[in-house]
């Protein structure tokens, strides 16, 4: 890994240093005006390495998940099928558990705040409905992953501590939305029973009985269970 990582920066260096040599003995000029073409080059280098870059780095380790597996996927593979160097993975990512879950975070967490409908029912229907689009589309990737982080402990944690969080920010985002509208107590949006309900039922129904979660399912689930959970005040 260091000598690839090397590697890019690496032919920056001959023309920094040797340019300089011959124009000392004519004029200033040459000497300040050589080293340019250098600079750009070495800046130029992690090009690759650019956002848009990236989103597409990280949906084929998706792809390859899903063909091969977390534990046969590997990082050569990834910078082969990217056209990208392994240099430039690891020079964002430690290992092959770093670059999974930044895959899955890409894939799963989407960075706006749920659209507001003018209503926490409307909003929580929103909510489950790319939830349930997600497991139905990520049925077998899900599945595989839960596997690999029986036995995958780094994989497991960062999953854990990183992914699923940064879902739970989004579905926080609606209840207090509703708390500021004065439709459920300000304390609801603090609940953990609520962001870890609403997924595991939609999940449990979808990969658990193979069954559709459709929007008449949905509009149980938010009417008989997650309003109840978020309107209840303790005594």
């Amino acid at each position: 890994m260091t000598s690839e990582q090397q590697s890019p920066t690496t032919p920056a260096i001959p023309p920094a240093r040797t340019a300089p040599a011959p124009p000392p003995a004519r004029t200033s000029a040459p000497a300040r005006t050589s080293p340019a073409p250098a600079v750009p080059a070495a800046r130029t280098a992690p090009a690759p390495a650019r956002p848009e870059r990236f989103t597409e780095l990280l949906a084929t380790v998706i792809h390859l998940l899903r063909e091969v597996g977390y534990d046969r996927l590997t990082i050569d593979t990834v910078a082969a099928r990217a056209r990208v160097s392994k240099a430039t993975i690891y020079r964002h990512w430690p290992g092959k558990p770093e670059l999974v879950a930044a895959a899955l975070h890409e894939r799963h967490v989407d960075r706006r705040i749920p659209a507001d409908t003018g209503s926490l029912r409307g909003d929580l229907l929103e909510m489950l409905r790319v939830t349930a689009a997600i497991c139905t589309a990520d049925s077998d990737l899900i599945q595989a992953l839960t596997l690999a982080m029986r036995t995958a402990p780094e994989l497991e944690k960062l999953i854990r501590h990183q992914v699923m969080p940064a879902g739970r920010v989004l579905s926080a985002a609606v209840i207090v939305r509703a708390a500021a509208r004065g439709e459920i107590p300000p304390e609801a949006g603090e609940r953990d029973l609520f962001h870890d309900l609403a997924p595991a039922m939609v999940m449990s129904r979808i990969l658990s009985h193979g069954l559709p979660a459709d929007d008449t399912f949905l509009t149980h689930l938010v009417d008989q269970v997650l309003l109840p959970v978020l309107r209840y005040r303790a005594g």
